[in-house]
Parts: C-alpha cells; sequence; structure tokens
C-alpha cells in the first residue's frame, strides 16, 4: 500500500494572510516588546521555536527586522480600529 501525499489547500505565499495562528501570536508578542524567551513561556513552545516561526514571518511579510514587524502589527492594529470607529 503506497501513502499519498496529504494535499492542502494553497494559500496567499506572502502578505498578513499568509501567517499561520501560531505567527500571528507570535507577531502580537512581538510587537508588544516581548523577547523570544518571553513569548515561548507564554504561548507554551520552546524559544528556538519562537525564532523559527520568525524566521518564516519575516519573508512572508518583506521584513528584516523585529522592529519592522512590530510596527506593522502595530499599524495594522490601529487601521482596524479606525475602521471599526468609522
Amino acid at each position: 500500500m503506497r501513502l499519498q501525499a496529504q494535499q492542502h489547500e494553497a494559500g496567499p505565499a506572502f502578505g498578513w494572510d499568509s501567517l499561520t495562528e501560531s505567527e500571528r501570536r507570535v507577531s502580537d508578542l512581538v510587537a508588544r516588546g516581548y523577547s523570544n524567551k518571553e513569548i515561548a513561556e507564554r504561548l507554551y513552545m520552546s524559544h528556538r521555536t519562537v525564532g523559527s516561526h520568525l524566521y518564516r514571518i519575516f519573508p512572508k511579510l518583506g521584513l528584516r527586522s523585529r522592529v519592522g514587524l512590530a510596527r506593522l502589527v502595530i499599524e495594522r492594529s490601529v487601521s482596524a480600529t479606525e475602521t471599526v470607529a468609522s
């Protein structure tokens, strides 16, 4: 019996919608100023897993740093709040 590869529906490769739920949670905590170790403790994962998430997040969002990620998360939060208030 031959095992078939599991097929996944392809989502966007870039942009905020390309992030997994875990990557979004990590991004939110980065924006709040937490270190990888602090994020790991809050999300019950290793600090290396947090680093791995960041390694995948940066290219998906076209970023190079935690500062850029924090800025993007905050901008998204502000624009979402403005949209709701309108």
